[in-house]
């Protein structure tokens, strides 16, 4: 499955592509383009980016992060390719958290995690039973 909205190199960091190329699919859950999509869906205007690094952009780690990103951490989420940092044009990191929080159940039950109390939407997909909000 791809995505209807993002590229893979949106996706993955740049080594990864560069290796992988269009296969690097492979790597990202079917549940992660689902969730992707529905808000990119929703948060239709403007942009929504993840990775920018293939048009020049800085952001390379917003989504799997290996051990030589500046930004690796031992037991982050994103080291597990399983969470998102997500800046989007036309909304602010609140608006989204709190669409996010507030249809859970009924949309976007495959995220476990939501980062508050920053100026991007950090999500992701950890194994646990309701939704856990924190600061980092």
């Amino acid at each position: 499955m791809k995505s209807k909205y993002f590229k893979i190199h949106e996706l993955v960091p740049k080594k990864m592509h560069e290796e992988k190329g269009e296969s690097a699919w492979r790597y990202v859950p079917k549940s992660h383009i689902k969730v992707l999509d529905k808000l990119k869906e929703h948060f239709n205007l403007g942009t929504m980016t993840i990775n920018n690094y293939f048009w020049g952009g800085k952001r390379e780690w917003s989504a799997g992060r290996y051990v030589d990103s500046e930004w690796y951490s031992k037991y982050s989420m994103h080291t597990y390719f399983q969470a998102y940092d997500i800046v989007f044009s036309h909304y602010t990191a609140e608006e989204v958290r709190n669409y996010i929080i507030e249809n859970h159940k009924e949309l976007f039950e495959d995220i476990g995690g939501v980062e508050l109390g920053v100026s991007w939407v950090h999500i992701d997909f950890r194994n646990t039973d309701h939704l856990v909000l924190f600061n980092k």
